[in-house]
C-alpha cells in the first residue's frame, strides 16, 4: 500500500492552508491597488466659501404700539437708523413665581420700512436675518420690560 503523506498528515491541512494564503494575498493586492488609486487620482477638495458673519450693535431708540397688535419700532443698528413696523401676538404668562404674572408677546412679522444713515440720508436695507432675529429679540424685550402692551 503506497501512503500520500499531505493527504494522510492530519496535522498538515492543505485547504485551510492554501485558503489563508489566498485571503492574505488577495488583500495585500486590494489594498496596495487601492492606496495606488488614491495616490495617483486624487481630488482636490472643491472651496467652501464662507461669509464672515461681523457682530452688529443694536438699540432700541423709540417703540409706538399703534394697535392691539402691531408697532412701530426705531432701531439703532451699528449707527444706522432702522425704521421697522411689526405684528405681535400678546398673551398672559408666568415666570412661575406668586405674583409673577405678565403680558409677553411674540413678534410674527417684522419689516423694515427704510434705513438712514448717521446723515439721515437714505440708505438701502442691508439687514440680514440675524439683524432682524436680533431686532426681533430685542424690541420684544423692550415692549415686555416696559409694560407697554398692557397699557393698549
Amino acid at each position: 500500500m503506497k501512503q500520500i503523506a499531505i493527504n494522510n498528515n492530519p496535522s498538515f491541512q492543505f485547504g485551510k492552508v492554501m485558503l489563508t494564503s489566498w485571503a492574505i494575498a488577495t488583500g495585500f493586492v486590494g489594498g496596495g491597488a487601492l492606496i495606488g488609486t488614491k495616490l495617483t487620482h486624487s481630488q482636490t477638495e472643491a472651496p467652501v466659501y464662507t461669509f464672515g458673519n461681523t457682530q452688529s450693535d443694536y438699540g432700541v431708540m423709540a417703540v409706538q404700539i399703534t394697535s392691539e397688535s402691531t408697532g412701530k419700532a426705531v432701531v439703532n443698528l451699528d449707527g444706522f437708523r432702522v425704521y421697522t413696523s411689526f405684528d405681535f401676538d400678546s398673551f398672559e404668562d408666568s415666570n412661575g413665581q406668586l405674583g409673577g404674572e405678565f403680558t409677553a408677546i411674540e413678534i410674527t412679522n417684522l419689516s423694515v420700512d427704510k434705513v438712514l444713515n448717521m446723515y439721515g440720508d437714505d440708505y438701502g436695507d442691508f439687514t440680514n436675518k440675524n439683524d432682524i432675529r436680533n431686532m426681533i429679540s430685542i424690541i420684544t424685550a423692550h415692549i415686555v420690560k416696559n409694560k407697554m402692551v398692557e397699557e393698549v
